[in-house]
């Protein structure tokens, strides 16, 4: 089984936060994504985040846990969606629960720790 993307949204971006600097960002993105042939799609959250607002981050919180945090140098929304896209792409495993495990890697899956 594969991934299949049905979109990406940056919670923030999209909702036309005006000005932003792209050498100095933190955003959370939103991952809709589902199984290649199969009906649904579940959230997966990453935050995006250049060094530098990285830095402000641990100068108001000296302690930050990386996970589900993907850092880059400058944030180029189209090419961090390009590249989370390949690697997603790639991602294989025999059922969907194990196959969002794999994705969930990369971002908050909604049903983390779910247990029913």
């Amino acid at each position: 089984m594969r991934a299949r993307l049905h979109g990406f949204r940056w919670v923030d971006l999209d909702r036309g936060r005006g000005d932003w600097d792209s050498a100095h960002a933190c955003e959370l993105l939103e991952m809709e994504i589902g199984s290649r042939g199969g009906p649904g799609s579940d959230v997966f959250h990453v935050t995006v985040c250049t060094p530098s607002a990285l830095a402000e981050q641990l100068h108001r919180h000296p302690f930050l846990i990386g996970r589900h945090w993907l850092f880059v140098p400058e944030l180029r929304p189209d090419e961090v969606t390009a590249w989370l896209a390949d690697r997603i792409a790639v991602l294989s495993a025999p059922t969907w629960e194990e196959l969002a495990e794999k994705i969930g890697r990369i971002g908050a899956w909604e049903f983390e720790d779910y247990d029913d």
